[in-house]
């Protein structure tokens, strides 16, 4: 008596799936806790952006949000005001508005980026700068922050 049974398979072969979802794995984990650490920035328009500066209302600012944060904004001014108001970081749950020290100068693929471990920057709030305070407002459809100079406003809706 005769039976067909399979030929023997090599044990590279039997192992070769395994190895490829192990693999697969370890690159998607990778993956995530890249992302993790130091999060892309995505262009938004969402919530809204406006500026006042010297008496003229602007809408041209670059609001940025990370991913896996989504009660961080970032916001670039198109240039540097009054000598050192050019990138502000806001932070909903916190609430905390601050000038950024650095520039968003970091990428990730190709993507602007920032670093988790990183400060969001100088805390604008009772901070003295161009001999006025700054006033930091966290409304339910609103974030305001202003001083003397300049006026950011953020329109939730």
């Amino acid at each position: 008596m005769k039976t067909d049974s399979p030929p023997p398979q090599s044990r590279l072969r039997r192992l070769l799936p395994d190895i490829i979802k192990s693999g697969a794995a370890l690159l998607i984990t990778l993956f995530a806790l890249t992302i993790l650490l130091k999060p892309p920035l995505f262009k938004s328009d969402s919530p809204r952006v406006t500026y006042t500066f010297n008496g003229n209302t602007y809408t041209n600012a670059l609001l940025y949000r990370p991913l896996a944060m989504p009660t961080r904004y970032y916001i670039q001014l198109p240039e540097t005001l009054a000598g050192r108001y050019r990138t502000f970081a806001v932070d909903r749950r916190r609430e905390v508005a601050a000038l950024m020290t650095n520039e968003l100068n970091q990428t990730l693929l190709g993507l602007p980026a920032i670093k988790r471990s990183d400060s969001l920057g100088m805390d604008l709030e009772f901070r003295h700068l161009d001999g006025s305070v700054w006033n930091v407002f966290f409304l339910p459809e609103t974030i305001l922050f202003s001083n003397a100079v300049l006026t950011v406003r953020l329109d939730i809706q």
